[in-house]
Formats: structure tokens, sequence, C-alpha cells
């Protein structure tokens, strides 16, 4: 089974003018973004209307190897915060080309202590609740 998950993103360029007293919180710009969860991406994918809805930057282009085997070269946005649930990371993501889905990498849910819930078709925490960082 297909596991996706509606997660909250935010412009972190906002929430830095936020955090410094230069903007409201009503003008963080953030979303939430429909995510499909794919294990096999090291790197958040988002679509370019995602990207323009939040304002990001684009901060570079990089080669990336898809899911089929070829390359592609795609732009590179500026960071991110991901909310799931109580839990924040700060990403970047690769901008997908047209038609592309918006990804959720193996590399967020690490950071992140979550894991995929096939019979229920939505990410949980691996500790459950609790929210554990690994260093090793």
């Amino acid at each position: 089974m297909t596991v996706y998950e509606d997660l909250v993103v935010r412009n972190l360029d906002d929430v830095s003018d936020f955090s410094r007293g230069r903007i409201k919180e009503s003008e963080v710009r953030q979303t939430t973004v429909h995510f499909k969860v794919d294990t096999g991406a090291h790197r958040n994918v988002i679509t370019r209307d995602v990207f323009e809805r939040l304002g990001l930057r684009k901060k570079g282009e990089q080669m990336f190897k898809l899911a089929g085997g070829q390359s592609a070269q795609m732009d590179v946005s500026s960071p991110m915060e991901i909310i799931w649930h109580d839990r924040r990371i700060e990403m970047d993501a690769a901008i997908a080309p047209p038609g592309a889905s918006n990804l959720f990498s193996i590399t967020a849910m690490e950071l992140l202590d979550l894991m995929p819930n096939p019979v229920e078709g939505c990410l949980v925490g691996v500790h459950g609740d609790e929210y554990l960082n690994e260093l090793d």
C-alpha cells in the first residue's frame, strides 16, 4: 500500500523573520502539502506550485538519479520547515518537473523519527509518541 501524509510546510526565511520581529506570525507563508512517502528517496521533492505558494528561493541546481534509473537536472529550493504533529525539521527540496508528485524522503523520516505504517496508510513515530534523535 502506498503511504501518503499531509504535512505543514513553512517558508524558513519567513520563520526566521518572524523570530526576529521583522514580520507578524500571520505573514509566515505556509501550506499543507500532500506528500507521497518514499523510502527510496533521499531528498524531498515539491511541485513548482508548492515552491511558488511558499515563496521559496531557488538555491541552485543539482543532478538527481530518478526512480527509473535515469538522471535529471532539477532546481533546488531554499530551506523550508516541515512539521509533523509537534516535530519539526528544516530542509530544502528538489523542485519537481511538471506532472511529478511531492515526495517525503527517508532522510526526513529519519530526522523526524518517523516510519510509514502501510496498514494505516500514514506515518507513525518509530518510538511511539517519544521523539528520539539518534547521534550515532
